[in-house]
């Protein structure tokens, strides 16, 4: 591991962030680079499962660029599982990822539009996972994924949904969060990808230390997201440009022990080659400090100093 960071070849544009300017907003806290590359050569590295396979995104550019930040930052071990793409395929019999050897599992499948289903195995062995304390990230789309699974409602808190199929969420000027329920409003739905202004809520530690506001590069707003919405904490939102509303952007849920993050950062589309939602800043800084969290590890990586504004994205 102490060597790691030095062997890590640089063959994809989104690591250079990560590298030598990284130091925190509040100075009294600040980490040198020194004094972070020191902390991750001496600590083992998060273990990390991205499973991935199918999904209406370009989930294999998402999946390697994924990984491309994460093993950057030197302080996570990225293993990928790639489920089967198709509900015939004979491999379906013996794909069955070993959740219990990873801290987090960053699920990156999206059955919307007819596509496979995990087999109730490997549904159950998730479940338990992270009901006994693992981390499950949502990557983007893979919040529209499995509707008549009951229990990845429960862990996603809100997805991609019809509008009778659960509450929605929207923030007030007061930062209430106001429950619509199931009927009113409308579908999921985005409109066009934009540079959005997010306003973080509370004080959350993914977001200690980061400013109350920041632009980030190409992002789908969703619009009336939809789900059992239990035991959750919105992080973050975006005022909806059609709409007027503001509407989650991150959010988190309590599933027994474990925790889950869902958000709509991320976004890869097809025919996509370096898009600005992965080169985004804010994503990258908040994908490294959001597994920490996951992983029921202190937040300990610092802000780049060329974390966005309120007024201008960032891009690495």
């Amino acid at each position: 591991m102490r060597n790691m960071v030095k062997l890590i070849t640089f063959t994809i544009c989104l690591v250079t962030a990560f590298t030598g300017n990284a130091g925190p907003q509040n100075l009294d806290n600040q980490i040198t680079s020194a004094d972070n590359q020191s902390r991750i050569e001496q600590q083992d590295p998060l273990r990390i499962l991205i499973v991935d396979g199918f999904n209406n995104h370009d989930w294999q550019l998402a999946t390697r660029l994924t990984k491309g930040i994460l093993e950057s930052s030197g302080l996570f071990r990225v293993d990928v599982s790639t489920a089967p793409s198709s509900q015939s395929a004979l491999e379906w019999a013996s794909w069955r990822p070993k959740f219990s050897q990873y801290d987090v599992v960053m699920q990156n499948c999206n059955s919307h539009g007819g596509r496979a289903q995990w087999p109730k195995k490997v549904q159950r062995d998730l479940e338990k996972f992270v009901s006994q304390g693992g981390g499950l990230y949502i990557f983007h789309s893979a919040n529209n994924a499995f509707p008549q699974w009951p229990d990845y409602n429960l862990m996603i808190g809100l997805g991609w949904r019809n509008k009778n199929f659960g509450d929605a969420v929207t923030i007030n000027r007061n930062e209430e969060v106001i429950r619509i329920p199931a009927g009113e409003g409308d579908n999921t739905n985005h409109g066009k990808r934009i540079n959005a202004v997010i306003t973080s809520m509370g004080n959350h530690p993914i977001h200690k230390n980061l400013p109350k506001q920041w632009k980030a590069a190409d992002l789908e707003i969703y619009r009336y997201a939809r789900g059992p919405a239990k035991n959750m904490t919105v992080l973050s939102y975006a005022k909806e440009p059609e709409t007027g509303l503001n509407f989650p952007v991150e959010w988190t849920v309590r599933y027994g022990k474990g925790r889950v993050y869902n958000s709509t950062y991320g976004h890869v589309w097809k025919g996509d080659t370096n898009p600005d939602g992965m080169r985004c800043i804010a994503f990258q800084t908040l994908l490294i400090r959001t597994l920490e969290w996951l992983s029921h590890k202190q937040v300990s990586w610092p802000p780049p100093a060329n974390f966005p504004t309120k007024e201008a994205i960032s891009l690495e």
